[in-house]
């Protein structure tokens, strides 16, 4: 008769039990999705697509105001490149009652998309794909993505694509990488873990960057173009975080030692104002700074620690744009899901217990949204947390730095 340790270890390597719980994140996922039909940020984004093609020179007006009047982001509005309203562009043509959820339903399928194409290059066993797809889809930011109608699926699909082309053709990852930073910024740090054949990358992304850029400004013209840059790109960079579902790392020392007051959502939907008795702002700006570049250099460290592995090195940049921004909310934690779950695949490989158990507790500190958590920022440690943990499994890519698992096969 099995002991119980061994009773136990034999359910949890049971695939059944990890699709079945993939299943229930699943269910949860597309319920509560088709449930909240409310996506301002969706409809921001259409809306200036519809002005790509009519009217640009309103499609940045609007949050330019704003942010020069309060200060703040607006809720909603355009912040994005370009690149993003010319995405939007078809779908404002559609029947205003289909606009919504068909942004909504490809958003999704790409963001799928994307994490098929990071488990068939990591997984070997039916254990390991259940467990990975059991991860991204417990996953909250990957849930908040597609409930906020938001941009990230169509980001991280090129960007994956990048990450499995890079092997064998750099100049068409370049290529994909930079049409996944036309959309938004932080797939270009993607470049810090391509030191192999980097020249056919960078030029490939240059020019494919430079010629996406150029046909999304066509309609704006120059001026316009520019007014974005001055008027909504830089000033938002500046803007103050004082929502609390915004959870940067700035926001995690301003709050905790540096005295900014934040709101959090009590269990009867009242709102509470916290600040924390500690008002030292001047060592909140520098630990902020030293996270983040310590950040940067853990990244290429951990790139160069695995023999860059192009697959694995890239991926450690791509996360980093779930640590950099000044404004964070839970949607845009996803850039870090490729990472763990591909540390995740390697550590059940190597039968790495320990980091399995400091995955998952990063992972649980994303439970609830943050709001609804005594700290907001619970979600900032989270990442902290996981981002620490995949650059330390750099040596276990190692052995996969010329061959992917899929090409062992």
């Amino acid at each position: 008769m099995p002991t119980m340790p061994r009773l136990v270890t034999r359910v949890l390597t049971m695939p059944i039990l990890w699709w079945a719980l993939a299943l229930v994140f699943f269910l949860h996922d597309l319920i509560g999705n088709l449930g909240d039909q409310n996506r301002p940020d969706a409809a921001s984004v259409i809306q200036a697509g519809g002005r790509w093609l009519h009217d640009p020179a309103a499609i940045y007006a609007e949050t330019a105001r704003h942010l020069a009047q309060t200060g703040l982001v607006p809720v909603t509005g355009l912040i994005r490149p370009p690149a993003a309203a010319m995405l939007a562009a078809p779908f404002s043509l559609l029947p205003g009652s289909w606009q919504l959820p068909a942004w909504t339903l490809a958003d999704a399928l790409a963001a799928l998309a994307a994490l098929l194409i990071v488990q068939r290059l990591v997984t070997k066993t039916s254990l390991e794909t259940a467990i990975f797809w059991t991860a991204a889809l417990y996953a909250p930011p990957l849930y908040a993505e597609i409930n906020a109608g938001q941009i990230g699926g169509f980001v991280l699909l090129p960007a994956c694509a990048a990450l499995v082309t890079y092997q064998r053709r750099a100049w068409l990852a370049g290529v994909l990488a930079a049409a996944s930073a036309s959309l938004k910024f932080y797939p270009a740090l993607m470049v810090l873990g391509a030191r192999r054949s980097w020249r056919p990358f960078v030029l490939g992304a240059i020019v494919a960057g430079l010629l996406i850029t150029i046909i999304a400004c066509i309609p704006l013209g120059p001026a316009h173009s520019w007014e974005y840059v001055i008027g909504v790109l830089l000033p938002s960079l500046r803007a103050p975080n004082p929502d609390c579902a915004q959870t940067s790392v700035a926001t995690l020392f301003g709050r905790s030692i540096g005295g900014e007051v934040f709101p959090i959502i009590n269990p009867d939907d009242s709102v509470s104002m916290l600040q924390s008795p500690l008002r030292l702002p001047l060592v909140a700006t520098l630990l902020t700074v030293l996270v983040l570049a310590g950040a940067v250099a853990m990244s290429v460290w951990a790139a160069w620690r695995s023999g860059w592995n192009p697959a694995y090195g890239m991926s450690m940049g791509l996360a980093l744009g779930a640590l950099l921004p000044g404004e964070l909310n839970p949607y845009q934690y996803l850039p870090l899901l490729p990472a763990t779950l591909m540390t995740l695949v390697v550590s059940l490989q190597s039968r790495n217990r320990a980091r399995l158990l400091v995955l998952a507790a990063g992972l649980l500190l994303w439970w609830r949204q943050p709001c609804l958590l005594p700290f907001p920022n619970l979600w900032t440690i989270g990442a902290l947390i996981l981002f620490t943990a995949c650059a330390l499994a750099a040596r276990d890519f190692r052995a996969t730095a010329t061959t992917s698992p899929s090409e062992t096969r």
